[in-house]
C-alpha cells in the first residue's frame, strides 16, 4: 500500500506497475502475506531427496526378501508362486499385524513411507521397456501367422474387457445396497471420512495426472522479484528478464535433478567406457534411465503446457507414452551401436538381457553379470512388492465385499484364459503351438506369468508382447479419455434423471466400493496389468486398489489353474494334440 501512496507520475506509473504486474504473473506467483519468505524449492529438494533414498531402501529390502524366499521356495527347480508375490502378500500381511499391534503403524506409513511407495510405483513401468523391445528378437519370422497373432489378440483383448466390466458391475451391485436410485455402502466399507471425500474429485479415472518429473511448478514458490523503483520502463525491461530466465532454469535444474544426473553419468561415464573399455552395460544402463526421465518429462510438460488447446495436450501425452517411446529410443540406440561395431541386432539385444534380476544375483553371489534389462526388472519386482504397502493402505476397500467381488471376478476370467484362450488361438491359426499357448496367460502380469508360460512351454516373447500392448493400449486409451466417456454415456445409465448435479452430490456421500468404481478398476487390472495399475495410482485414481487386487488375482489364480493336472493335460492335447 506504501509503494501505491509514493507514486510520483500516475500516467507512467500506472503502465509501468502494470507491465511489471503482467510479467510477475506470467513468471512468478505473488509472494505470501509473511516478510520472510521460506526457500520452498530447496526443502522440496531434500524432501524428494529423502524420499527416493527410503524409495531405494524399499528397493533393497525388497530385494533382499525375494531372495530369500526364492531360496526357500526353490523357485529354481520348481515351478511356484513367484518370490515378488509371496513377498507383497508378507508386506501387507505385517503392516496389518502392525497395525493391530501398535496404534502408530498408519501414522508411520503416511508421514515415512507413502511418498517413497508412490515414487516407486511411477518408476515401475520402466520394468517393461526391455520385454517390449525384445519383441525384435523372438520367434515371429513367418508373416503368415503374424495376421493370426493380431487377430486372436484383439478378440480376446475385447472379450476380455466387455467380459471382466460385465461381471464385475452386477456382482458389485449386488453386494452393496440399493437405496433411492442411488449407489451406497456401508459405513466400514467407505474407508474414509466424508470431509475427506469431499474434498476429492468425483471422477474415477479422469483425475489430473501429476507425474514425478511434474511436482515442482513456477507458482508454487515466491521468487522474491519486487517492483523497481524506476518509473522508466526501457531500465526494467532487460532486468527483469534476466531474473525471469535464470530462475526458471534454476526451477528446472531443481525439479529434475535426476534427469540431470542420468544424462551427465550417461556423456561421462556410460559412453567413455563403451569406447575405451567396450563395455555395453554400463551405456546401456545409464542411457536407459536417462531416456526414461527425459519421455516422462517430456510427457508431463505435454501434459500441463498452456500453449496446447486441451485436446491436443490429451493426444500428444497419450501418444507419448513413456514405455513405446522409451523402447523405441533404445531401439534405434541397439541399431546405431550395432552399425557402428558390425554387429548384428540379435546380438545387441542379447546385451541388455540375461534374466538375472538382483534378487536372482543375490543367490548366486553375482556370478552373471547384470544387464539393462536385469535392472530395471529389479525395479520393477520391487515395485510389484511395493504394492503390499499400496494394498495395506487401501485394506478397508479390499478386505470389503469388494475384495470378493475383484477376486471372483479375475478367477473366473483366469479360468477362461488357461483354458479357452489357447484353444480360441489355435482354432484361429495360430501356430505352432507354443503361440498359441501364450494366451493362456495373455494379460498376466511379467513378474507373474513366467510360472505359467513354463509349465506350458509357451512362447515367453510373444506373451510379452501382447501383455505390454496391452498396457500401452490402456494407458494411452485412459490418456484418450475413452474412460470419461465410458462413464458419461454407458456407466450413468440406471441414475436418477437429476443429472450431472445429483450425480456429483451423491458421489460425496458414496464410498470408495461403488459398483462403477470396482468395475473400473477390475477391467483395467485385468487386461492392463501392472501398466495399467501403475497408471492409475499416478492418476491418484480411486480405482487403483482395486486394479491392483484383480491384477495379482488374475495372475495367482492363473498359475494355480495352470498347477492343475488334469486342465493342463486337457489344454495340451487339444492344442499340440491336434497340431
Amino acid at each position: 500500500m506504501a509503494s501505491q501512496a509514493t507514486v510520483p507520475s500516475p500516467s507512467t506509473s500506472t503502465s509501468t506497475v502494470m507491465a511489471t504486474d503482467s510479467v510477475k504473473r506470467l513468471l512468478v506467483s505473488p509472494p505470501p502475506s509473511s516478510n520472510t519468505v521460506s526457500p520452498r524449492p530447496y526443502q522440496e529438494l531434500l524432501s524428494r531427496v529423502c524420499d527416493g533414498g527410503i524409495a531405494v531402501g524399499i528397493a533393497i529390502v525388497a530385494q533382499l526378501l525375494m531372495a530369500g524366499i526364492q531360496r526357500v521356495l526353490n523357485v529354481n527347480d520348481k515351478v511356484e508362486f513367484p518370490p515378488s508375490v509371496v513377498a507383497m502378500a508378507a508386506i501387507f500381511g505385517l503392516f496389518c499385524a502392525c497395525g493391530c499391534i501398535f496404534p502408530g503403524t498408519e501414522d508411520f506409513y503416511r508421514n515415512r513411507l507413502k511418498r517413497p511407495a508412490d515414487l516407486l510405483n511411477r518408476h515401475m513401468s520402466i520394468g517393461f521397456t526391455i520385454p517390449f523391445l525384445m519383441i525384435c528378437n523372438g520367434s515371429l519370422k513367418d508373416v503368415w501367422v503374424i495376421g493370426p497373432i493380431i487377430g486372436c489378440f484383439a478378440l480376446t483383448g475385447l472379450f476380455n474387457t466387455i467380459l471382466s466390466y460385465v461381471l464385475a458391475l452386477p456382482l458389485q451391485c449386488l453386494m452393496v445396497r440399493w437405496d433411492s436410485g442411488n449407489w451406497s455402502s456401508s459405513d466400514i466399507e467407505k474407508g474414509t471420512p466424508l470431509a475427506e471425500q469431499q474434498q476429492r474429485p468425483n471422477s474415477k479415472l479422469r483425475l489430473p495426472v501429476k507425474s514425478v518429473c511434474d511436482s515442482m511448478h513456477t507458482e508454487d514458490f515466491a521468487l522474491g522479484v519486487t517492483p523497481p523503483q524506476s518509473p522508466t520502463p526501457e531500465l526494467e525491461a532487460a532486468p527483469t528478464q534476466l531474473v525471469s530466465y535464470f530462475t526458471t532454469l534454476g526451477i528446472w535444474v531443481l525439479a529434475n535433478p535426476m534427469l540431470l544426473l542420468a544424462w551427465t553419468l550417461t556423456i561421462t561415464v556410460g559412453l567413455p567406457l563403451r569406447l575405451r573399455l567396450s563395455l555395453d552395460t554400463p551405456l546401456s544402463t545409464l542411457l536407459l534411465f536417462a531416456l526414461w526421465l527425459s519421455t516422462l518429462a517430456i510427457q508431463s510438460a505435454l501434459k500441463t503446457s498452456p500453449y496446447l488447446r486441451p485436446f491436443l495436450r490429451t493426444l500428444l501425452s497419450g501418444l507419448f507414452n513413456a514405455v513405446l517411446w522409451t523402447s523405441l529410443f533404445m531401439a534405434a540406440y541397439l541399431l546405431l551401436d550395432g552399425h557402428l561395431s558390425s554387429r548384428s541386432l540379435q546380438q545387441m539385444l542379447s546385451t541388455l538381457k540375461t534374466d538375472n534380476p538382483l534378487s536372482t544375483s543375490l543367490l548366486k553371489n553375482f556370478g552373471i553379470p547384470m544387464t539393462a534389462g536385469d535392472v530395471a526388472l529389479s525395479i520393477l519386482n520391487a515395485g510389484l512388492v511395493s504394492w503390499g504397502l499400496k494394498l495395506y493402505e487401501y485394506r478397508l476397500q479390499l478386505l470389503s465385499r469388494a475384495g470378493l467381488t475383484v477376486f471372483t471376478v479375475s478367477s473366473l476370467v483366469a479360468l477362461g484364459n488357461v483354458s479357452c484362450g489357447p484353444l480360441l488361438a489355435h482354432t484361429i491359426g495360430v501356430a505352432p503351438a507354443s503361440r498359441a499357448l501364450a494366451f493362456a496367460a495373455r494379460s498376466v502380469t511379467l513378474a507373474l506369468g513366467n510360472p505359467v508360460l513354463d509349465t506350458l512351454s509357451a512362447d515367453k516373447s510373444l506373451n510379452a508382447a501382447m501383455v505390454v500392448i496391452s498396457g500401452v493400449v490402456f494407458q494411452m486409451g485412459l490418456g484418450f479419455g475413452f474412460g470419461r466417456c465410458l462413464e458419461r454415456y454407458l456407466v450413468n445409465i440406471g441414475l436418477p434423471p437429476g443429472g450431472r448435479d445429483d450425480s456429483a452430490q451423491d458421489a460425496e456421500t458414496r464410498g470408495e466400493n461403488d459398483p462403477r468404481t470396482v468395475a473400473a478398476g477390475v477391467t483395467v487390472g485385468i487386461n492392463a496389468a501392472a501398466m495399467g495399475t501403475a497408471y492409475l495410482y499416478e492418476t491418484k485414481s480411486e480405482a487403483a486398489p482395486y486394479s491392483a487386487l484383480s491384477m495379482m488375482a488374475l495372475g495367482i489364480m492363473t498359475v494355480v489353474f495352470s498347477t492343475i493336472g488334469p486342465l493342463v493335460t486337457w489344454v495340451l492335447e487339444s492344442v499340440a494334440g491336434a497340431a
